[in-house]
């Protein structure tokens, strides 16, 4: 074999595989096509990508567009409920004067990482909080002062009859008033705590839900004004804990008063000696 025919034959060679390669691309059994096919497997494990078939043809690959993260709105703010005091009565009027003083006043909002910060609108700004709590610190303080004497009479202490007569019906029956007349008032000074607890409460727990963000100590300037309030309700709450107490011990009392009284109708005598007949039976 000459060198020339060597030379045709790797030419007509050559010239056959180009022609392969050539279309190749468009036969799905071919090699290339399977090239293609593991070199698609690839790109899929290291990008993003998304492929638009039709059959018998491939199209280029198109990246996509990833959407911008949504983030929930902020959580919406369940009013708290303030109840009505009496403005005729002393916590009532006290209440009604620290409102007065706030009118005008405008539910306001604060930054967050998603969206504004709405406070409940049962807070009025710090002034009129620290007034309301000091309105209730000073009913607290009455009703301990003024009904205590209620709770040292002992009422459920007394062992004998002689204990029992010795109360008056009119001292009994005073008693028994006094005792419902706080009940009422504590139940109405309660409300009003209660409900003034839990908006601040629930302002406190906005303050969480703030970003400060042009501050650069934005935690200790909000962990500051979570402890203020804090500090707000906590002297009113030791004395309304006392008062808590009191409550108990009245409606304890009220009840012996409600079973001496009976007792009392039942079997004491208005001049009945009963010191001296006692005395008359120790000594036989």
């Amino acid at each position: 074999m000459t060198v020339m025919s060597i030379s045709s034959k790797l030419r007509i060679a050559s010239a056959i595989a180009g022609l392969y390669f050539l279309f190749a691309p468009f036969s799905s059994g071919g090699a290339w096509g399977q090239y293609l096919t593991r070199s698609e497997f690839a790109q899929s494990r290291t990008a993003p990508l998304v492929k638009f078939r039709t059959e018998g043809t491939k199209h280029p690959e198109a990246f996509v567009l990833q959407p911008a993260p949504v983030h929930p709105p902020a959580p919406t703010v369940v009013p708290v409920a303030m109840p009505v005091a009496d403005p005729n009565s002393a916590l009532g009027s006290e209440l009604a004067s620290c409102d007065k003083s706030s009118e005008g006043f405008e539910a306001f909002a604060l930054p967050g990482a998603r969206g504004e910060v709405k406070l409940d609108r049962c807070y009025r700004g710090r002034d009129h909080l620290v007034c309301s709590f000091g309105a209730l610190l000073t009913e607290a303080r009455s009703l301990l002062e003024d009904y205590k004497k209620i709770i040292d009479a002992n009422y459920a202490d007394l062992s004998n009859l002689e204990g029992v007569c010795r109360n008056k019906s009119e001292a009994l029956a005073s008693g028994i008033e006094d005792a419902t007349d706080f009940s009422a008032k504590f139940k109405v000074l309660k409300a009003q705590y209660d409900a003034r607890v839990s908006c601040t409460s629930s302002v406190q727990q906005s303050f969480r839900d703030v970003t400060l963000s042009d501050m650069t100590q934005a935690p200790d300037l909000l962990k500051s004004m979570i402890d203020t309030l804090e500090g707000d309700m906590e002297g009113v709450s030791v004395v309304e804990a006392q008062v808590v107490g009191l409550a108990a011990k009245i409606d304890a009392s009220q009840k012996a008063m409600n079973t001496i009284q009976k007792v009392h109708r039942a079997m004491c005598a208005k001049n009945q000696p009963m010191r001296a007949d006692a005395e008359n039976r120790a000594a036989r």
